[in-house]
């Protein structure tokens, strides 16, 4: 998508500001534009949509590397990753809830540290639910009626030919003093 981005996974070491090491211009990302539902578009990024959740859909969970966190395929039951070759499994997982902001709806898919967020569930809890599907519905219902904030970018999923959000950031309880003053500039 013409930028470049890092990947980290668990075993990932970050050091802020290391001695010795002169990083140069930072280039700051901008914020977020929000949008409402209605003026989004395929090509849109780094937008955000405020909403409120009218739908929630059970986890579904994947296989991926362990070390990398790249999605796995199994053959002849050996799960393999393109880069580790023959591993034993993680799991990750996506989870979809529509959103409605009054000018429209729109399916937003989250990601494993997303829906962590959203939830406020670690992994461990949420790999619970893959044996137990039963167990989260109440979750899914208690999250009716949740105002949130999520940024990201919109995706064309030509499977079912629609609109979708793809959740990068996710603000559960938005701040509503801060939307407030954000209405007063726009």
């Amino acid at each position: 998508q013409g930028r470049k981005e890092v990947h980290l996974n668990d075993k990932s070491e970050l050091i802020l500001s290391p001695n010795g090491v002169d990083i140069g211009e930072v280039k700051q990302r901008p914020s977020a534009e929000i949008k409402q539902i209605k003026d989004l578009q395929e090509a849109d990024q780094n937008v955000a949509i405020l909403g409120t959740i009218v739908q929630s859909f059970n986890p579904r969970f994947f296989e991926v590397c362990p070390e990398c966190g790249k999605r796995v395929k199994e053959e002849d039951g050996v799960f393999s990753c393109p880069r580790h070759n023959a591993v034993k499994p993680d799991f990750s997982y996506v989870f979809n809830v529509v959103v409605d902001d009054g000018s429209d709806n729109m399916r937003c898919v989250l990601f494993r540290n997303q829906v962590d967020k959203l939830l406020n569930k670690s992994k461990e809890e949420m790999l619970k639910y893959q044996s137990s599907p039963d167990d989260f519905e109440s979750v899914k219902n208690d999250l009716l009626g949740s105002i949130v904030k999520f940024a990201g970018r919109v995706n064309k999923n030509t499977f079912f030919d629609r609109l979708e959000f793809l959740a990068q950031m996710v603000f559960p309880e938005p701040d509503p003093a801060e939307e407030k003053e954000r209405l007063k500039v726009q």
